[in-house]
Order: C-alpha cells, then structure tokens, then sequence
C-alpha cells in the first residue's frame, strides 16, 4: 500500500495539471527555431481549448507531431523547426451540461498548409468554433475571426516568454505592429 501512494500521488497530480506543457516558454535547442501561435474561439464550441497540435509533413521526420501549449483560447510553440506543416487537431475535455467528454476536432487536409523556411515567429491566425448543429445532432465548424488581432495575442504571449530568448522576438514583433 505504501508503494502505491506516491504513484498514485503522481497521477493525480499530472491529472490535476492537465498533463501537458507549461505555459511558461523556455529556450528553444535548436536556435533554427521558431515560434508559431494563434488564437481559437471556442465560446459556440462544447469545451475550452486546451490541446493544439501541428504536423511535419515535409521534411520528414521520425515525430511529426509538435503539441503547443495553451493559454485562453491562445496557442503557441516556440521550439518548431524549418519545415512544411499541416494543422492536425485541437480539442479540450467538455464541461457542464457536455459532461466528462473529450473532444478532438481535426483539421481538413491544407493546400498550402505553413511553410516554415527560416527561423522567425509566425501567426496562423484567429480562429472561431461554430456551432452548426441542433438538439438532435452536434456539428461544429471553424471559420476565421476578426478578433482578437496579433497584438492582443503576443500582448498575452510576452508574460509567458518572460526571461527567454523569444521574448526579444515577441515585443519586437509587437513594435511592429503599433
């Protein structure tokens, strides 16, 4: 029994946490890195956003998948490599009256898909979850939004680079866009 206490300790601590990356961003390894963030709307969708994920198509590579970390509806990664990627999913766990349900939403195959060529940050975008469905049958869709702009995002973005080598990038990027 006194074995099975601090594993058990663990899981409900990792459960309690998410599981996932921290918000806080560290420096990338690779200094060919780069940040690549967005923003998703899910107020019309059953749960919160709290999972992101992109794939390498090209080059490829033995793990193509890069989980971003998440912050209100805001997504981000700092450590993504040169390379050509495909959004793949998001998704959260549902909430009252959704119950403990997960939902994960895939993206459709992209033409273009993102074109990472040299180090940098990068904005996919402002995204917003619609809901398409009726009593009867759930069906959700995503469309672009108009809001928030990249300066709201990287405004919610800089305190979780804070004391790293993308912070420089972030509020120079944010002098750009006054």
């Amino acid at each position: 029994m006194r074995k099975l206490f601090p594993a058990a300790a663990s899981i409900v601590l990792l459960a309690a946490c998410g599981g996932g990356l921290s918000r806080q961003m560290e420096n990338p390894e690779d200094p060919q890195a780069s940040l690549v963030y967005g923003y998703i709307d899910m107020a019309d969708g059953p749960c919160w956003l709290e999972w992101f994920n992109m794939k390498q198509v090209a080059p490829k590579v033995e793990k193509p998948f890069y989980h971003f970390r998440v912050d209100d509806g805001v997504f981000y990664a700092e450590y993504i490599p040169i390379g050509s990627f495909q959004l793949n999913e998001f998704g959260g766990w549902g909430t009252f009256p959704h119950g403990n349900t997960m939902y994960s939403f895939f993206f459709p195959k992209q033409l273009q898909g993102l074109r990472i060529e040299k180090p940098g940050i990068y904005y996919i975008g402002a995204l917003k979850m619609k809901d398409e469905g009726n009593f009867f049958k759930s069906k959700y869709d995503i469309d672009v939004a108009e809001k928030p702009s990249e300066r709201e995002v990287l405004e919610k973005l800089v305190p979780h680079a804070k004391g790293t080598t993308v912070e420089a990038r972030l509020l120079q990027r944010l002098g750009e866009l006054k």
